[in-house]
């Protein structure tokens, strides 16, 4: 039998260290197997080399050149200069000026301190997301391993995670805010342990040496859950190192990993110390772009629905300030705005959909305005907002069949345009086809189903077709979308009073009027509302700031007519129906009213002979 071996006194232990595919292995059977394992991505400065921005080691030469410079003559030998340790430095590593960055910032920047973090935002500044961050902004906002720590002041996994993952993440950019990094957030956390660049951020030797307390809580609820994975981080600060190393085994979940960049050399003594002391393992690789996208292919990662996304975001947010523009020049009295909002140039050529827009808004000519959409489309047969538009004009002047026919242009030139698609079912509806406005008002909702116009056109829709509990759910869903759509508050609300739902019905229609005070259709349908509770004198008010609204409503003149001839106030009653009369001489319901009152004053006339 043979004796255990003994380990001699001066063997030297090696942390684990595992090929970059058993470490992507085992990602993959973490991610797919333990679903309540996380990961935590730990990341330094070399993970934003290749986003434009300059990296410890190329800072620490450049500041050390300063410092050479403002004492020696140009003639001087830099090189015998840096190697004599001239900053006086405990353990000095000419060829490792990362290790010794703090101080040499602090030696460089003595004296003037705000010089020093405007030489770290010229730094930052010109930094974009890599293609790395693009994945792992895709892994923070897709999957559930949503956490990063970083030492880092600049922001690329926020803008990553804001232009690539489709959301914005939690920026926790100030110790005072670290009890805010909850582990189980929905939202991507990025922990930004020295600070913000615009938070004072700690960049010297006392401020990276040591971690604040409050992280200190915060990240030990982190590794609980998460298993950090280390990229692009050297360890030369002792604030975070510190921190682990003062960490039990039992305090981080599974195993972390370090993953080095192998053209740099192994990591260093402090590293492997740590990593021994955990049961971590080293992970020798590439650089952070090459190994982000291996991770990400091992969790799911699409390239091509991740490139269809940002497109259809891009689009989405172009095309709302479009619209917005258009809106704008319809809807302000301000000359300076509107000459603002004119076409960019005489060039029809180079004309947009919007220019064309603009420009046809500007006439109130329908003859003009019809050649100019034909002009437009001819310039741009594939613009669905044109063709849209155009749609929307012939139906509006009566050409039905011609308008079909450019809503089925429209909707081909994009198919999953809701407003378009919504644009269509309404028309559909107004011309009877209820079954086929139904399936195009459905089309519109799968395509944006936070689109508040479509879901309320369709809860209409579904009232009409008397499918009560359905309309109401479409009605909360529209409200929902857009709490602030006055038509589709008065809409729920009449709804709920034909239910008899009255409290509930007031409600709304006292958002609606919040929202309108001036539109004498919420006025006056919830001043008949305040008729049917019976508040007599809140109604009167209400009919008459309908009427003051809009004097030629007649709906509204027919119906206070009314309230008055219930009231007994008969004299009152036929001046109103007189002037709605004078607005619509053949109404038959005005008609009728009018003789109910005349009956009723004539009745009055023979009692008080």
């Amino acid at each position: 039998m043979k004796k255990p071996q003994v380990q001699k006194k001066n063997e030297k232990i090696e942390p684990r260290t595992w090929s970059l595919k058993g470490f992507l292995q085992e990602i993959k059977r973490i991610h797919n197997d333990i679903e309540d394992r996380r990961f935590a991505f730990i990341l330094g400065a070399g993970a934003s080399i290749n986003s434009n921005i300059k990296g410890a080691a190329a800072l620490a030469k450049e500041w050390m050149e300063i410092i050479y410079h403002r004492e020696h003559e140009p003639t001087s030998d830099y090189k015998n200069w840096l190697a004599s340790n001239p900053l006086d430095l405990e353990n000095w590593e000419p060829n490792n000026l990362a290790k010794h960055y703090p101080k040499i910032f602090e030696k460089c920047f003595e004296g003037d301190h705000d010089s020093g973090y405007a030489a770290l935002e010229k730094a930052i500044k010109d930094g974009k997301p890599s293609l790395g961050y693009a994945v792992l902004a895709w892994i923070l906002s897709s999957t559930r391993h949503r956490m990063v720590i970083t030492t880092n002041f600049d922001n690329l996994v926020a803008d990553a995670v804001s232009i690539y993952g489709g959301t914005y993440p939690h920026v926790i950019g100030h110790e005072s805010l670290a009890s805010y990094a909850k582990p189980l957030s929905r939202r991507p956390i990025v922990a930004k342990i020295h600070r913000d660049l615009f938070t004072d951020p700690k960049n010297t030797t006392e401020g990276t040496s040591s971690l604040e307390l409050s992280w200190n809580q915060t990240l030990k609820n982190i590794f609980k859950f998460y298993t950090p994975v280390f990229i692009g981080y050297g360890g030369n600060d002792g604030s975070l190192m510190d921190f682990l190393q003062g960490l039990d085994k039992k305090e981080i979940s599974g195993q972390p990993f370090w993953c080095y960049y192998a053209p740099d050399g192994a990591p260093n003594d402090a590293i492997k110390q740590l990593m021994i002391e955990h049961n971590g393992v080293l992970v020798p690789g590439m650089g952070f772009d090459e190994l982000m996208l291996k991770m990400g292919e091992v969790v799911g990662f699409d390239r091509h629905k991740q490139i269809t996304e940002i497109k259809k975001k891009s689009e989405q947010l172009i095309v709302q300030i479009q619209e917005q523009m258009l809106s704008l020049s319809k809807e302000t009295k301000d000359e300076d705005v509107q000459e603002i909002l004119q076409p960019q140039n005489q060039e029809r050529d180079n004309w947009s959909w919007l220019d064309w827009s603009l420009k046809i808004q500007k006439t109130s000519d329908n003859e003009e305005q019809e050649t100019l959409y034909k002009e437009a489309i001819e310039a741009l047969p594939e613009s669905y907002q044109l063709l849209g538009n155009y749609a929307n004009f012939l139906s509006h002047h009566g050409h039905f069949e011609k308008a079909e026919e450019t809503y089925h242009l429209a909707i081909n030139a994009s198919p999953k345009q809701a407003r378009n698609l919504g644009n269509y079912a309404y028309f559909l509806n107004e011309q009877g086809k209820l079954e086929e406005a139904e399936q195009y008002y459905r089309r519109a909702i799968e395509a944006d189903p936070n689109h508040s116009n479509n879901l309320g056109n369709y809860a209409l829709l579904l009232n009409e077709q008397g499918k009560l509990e359905e309309a109401e759910q479409y009605y909360r869903r529209a409200i929902e979308a857009d709490p602030n759509h006055s038509n589709n508050l008065g809409n729920y609300a009449y709804f709920l009073g034909e239910q008899g739902k009255l409290e509930d019905a007031e409600y709304y229609y006292r958002r609606a009027i919040e929202i309108e005070p001036d539109d004498a259709d919420y006025l006056g349908n919830y001043a008949l509302l305040l008729e049917e509770k019976g508040k007599l004198e809140d109604a009167e008010y209400y009919y008459r700031r309908a009427i003051e609204a809009s004097p030629n409503h007649t709906n509204n003149q027919r119906n206070y007519a009314d309230f008055l001839t219930n009231t007994e106030r008969f004299e009152e009653a036929n001046k109103i129906i007189q002037q709605a009369l004078a607005i619509e001489p053949n109404d038959e319901r005005l008609l009728n009213i009018k003789e109910a009152i005349q009956s009723n004053l004539n009745q009055l006339e023979e009692e008080t002979a």
